[in-house]
């Protein structure tokens, strides 16, 4: 985090963005299947060489190619762009220069000019701002499908809020076995007790006037709350042009003092226990740096920990998102965009899983986020033709009887049968939709036929691409996904029905590359290759059919390999411009 609050004020030079051989690592096994569906791929992907341009040339990032002979200068295809060269591209202060590599942004100073180009790379965006949204990101050119957007590092990092205890050096969990010697919280060993992480706090919780007690090593522990807000206070006494960059960030402090009982336990556990420990904090500032970690802090660390990234905090939400992020474990976030961005469109992440329900997703994004979402997907009851919300009137009893809302913008309102007209109240919807969730969490994680039967179930309340029988379809992809070699093709087909609507509904709601799309497409993949198999022996389609179901296996594995791999810039040459490695997503803050 900003290099240890920059070696304890040591002042180490800043690393490479994203220069960390840890990053390659897969995090499971080559083609394992987690009980949720999601497969941990580790393969090599080759780097194709960029196309090669003319002697001269600049590239999109504002890189000049000077290794290839100069012929003759085919007719220039004009680029879309959308720009405001007269303001800063991230604070919107009046620009004194202009980047000469893109000439796309313009900047207000030197720390801003080496946001917009690190290590010899133009990030194409600029920042802007609407009342009652606050700031966004735009393209200021097209960006195509994979290209890096940015990336960015991590300004603070530390325990999440209210987890149990872990080590605040690598956040880890502990069991109360070994702490530090001279603050006496909880850590792994005498390593992670001198760790650069640890090293920020150790003084100031050692100082504490108010003793902390560690007995329970599996609850929720109220006093980590403290660990990262300390860490982000640190940066603005060490790292002051990191904080400036924080100003320009939301904490909705008014909406949280609202939510008394929460706002009292953050006085008692942060604020008062840091004010004990060095009495020149401040309650402005304390309660700064928690509103800043509450409101744009992304989840790291396997959901163990938190960060707060500041140039990519700047992201606006989406249900239906154009851009995926990747934590690593250098603390460097990559963005990325998964489908075509035209110039002028805004970047956009979702702040929760997109796998989720209208009403699950709106209550979510107010709690914690104190805004209600009209982006398409909000605003269609149909949520873009997913059905993901979508139930089945238990009256009508026919497919074709779908239970849509009546008011978009409305939580409380009505949803009605497109057939018969029945109206039913959300607050019904929402709780059938809890206890079905909860059903399922007490089937056996591993049985094909409890799922299968479960699934049979809710095939006749719910529409088939309600949120909950995607999960349910995705979950049985994955327990087939170990035994397709010992299924009939009767079964087959079916897993490929089920990988086929799950896909569908992905590309609507969560469109382009991104890794959950890629492990089903995977398996789509095998589970086609295995039927073109079974057909071709047992001579019921020739082999020109056999020809063009291997075509489309091939088509499957190459986009599934797009979806589970993330781009990263490096050090710039004539062939290639990306370092691919797997893609680790993140889990989503909220759950």
């Amino acid at each position: 985090m900003v290099n240890e609050v920059r070696a304890e004020k040591g002042e180490a030079p800043a690393p490479g963005a994203l220069d960390n051989k840890e990053e390659t690592e897969a995090d499971a096994k080559n083609g394992a299947i987690d009980k949720n569906g999601n497969e941990n791929q580790n393969v090599e992907a080759e780097e194709k060489p960029e196309e090669v341009k003319e002697n001269g040339a600049i590239d999109k990032n504002g890189n000049e190619n000077q290794n290839v002979e100069a012929e003759e200068k085919p007719e220039e295809v004009k680029e879309n762009t959308y720009t405001n060269l007269e303001v800063c591209f991230l604070c919107a202060k009046p620009a004194t220069e202009t980047c000469d590599k893109c000439n796309l942004v313009g900047f207000c100073s030197e720390d801003h000019k080496t946001l917009h180009r690190p290590e010899n790379f133009c990030f194409p965006f600029m920042v802007e701002q609407k009342q009652d949204v606050g700031r966004f990101v735009v393209a200021v050119r097209d960006i195509e499908p994979l290209e890096l957007v940015m990336w960015d590092n991590a300004a603070a990092l530390g325990p999440r809020m209210g987890c149990p205890p872990v080590c605040l050096q690598c956040l880890k969990p502990v069991d109360g076995s070994f702490s530090c010697e001279k603050c006496n919280w909880p850590v792994c060993d005498k390593k992670c007790a001198d760790g650069s992480a640890h090293r920020i706090e150790c003084e100031t919780l050692k100082n504490a006037q108010e003793k902390v007690e560690f007995t329970n090593f599996q609850d929720p522990h109220d006093m980590y709350r403290c660990i990262a807000p300390l860490r982000l206070l640190k940066v603005k006494e060490k790292v002051p042009e990191v904080w400036e960059r924080l100003t320009y960030l939301m904490d909705h402090n008014t909406e949280r003092r609202g939510d008394t009982e929460l706002w009292d336990t953050y006085q008692t556990s942060v604020n008062r226990f840091l004010k004990s420990s060095d009495p020149s904090f401040k309650d402005e500032d304390i309660d700064r740096a928690v509103g800043l970690l509450w409101t744009n802090a992304f989840a790291c660390s396997n959901g163990g920990g938190q960060a707060i990234f500041p140039t990519f905090s700047f992201m606006s939400h989406s249900c239906a998102p154009n851009c995926a992020h990747s934590v690593f474990p250098n603390k460097t976030l990559a963005l990325q965009a998964k489908v075509k961005i035209n110039a002028g469109e805004e970047f956009t992440i979702s702040y929760i899983s997109t796998l989720q329900g209208s009403l699950k997703r709106r209550m979510k994004l107010h709690d914690k986020w104190y805004f209600d979402c009209k982006c398409d997907r909000c605003m269609d009851p149909t949520e873009l033709g997913s059905f993901t919300s979508a139930h089945l009137c238990q009256v009508c009893l026919c497919p074709e009887a779908f239970v849509l809302t009546t008011e978009v913008e409305n939580d409380s309102a009505p949803w009605k049968c497109v057939k018969c007209g029945l109206l039913t109240p959300a607050s019904d919807l929402n709780a059938k939709e809890t206890q079905i969730a909860m059903e399922m969490q007490k089937v056996d994680n591993n049985s094909l036929v409890g799922f299968e039967e479960f699934h049979e179930k809710t095939s006749t309340i719910l529409h088939p691409g309600h949120y909950l029988n995607i999960l349910l379809k995705r979950h049985l992809v994955g327990l087939y996904s170990g035994v397709l070699t010992q299924l009939e093709p009767e079964d087959l087909e079916r897993v490929k029905k089920y990988c086929e609507e799950v896909d569908a509904v992905y590309q609507k709601i969560d469109p382009g590359y991104q890794k959950e799309r890629g492990t089903i497409l995977r398996a789509l993949c095998e589970t086609s290759k295995l039927l073109a198999k079974k057909y071709l022996n047992a001579q019921t389609e020739t082999e020109d059919q056999f020809s063009v179901r291997v075509k489309k296996c091939i088509e499957l594995f190459q986009e599934s390999q797009k979806c589970m791999f993330v781009r990263l810039k490096k050090d710039p040459n004539d062939v290639s411009k990306y370092l691919v490695v797997a893609r680790k997503d993140p889990i989503a803050l909220s759950s």
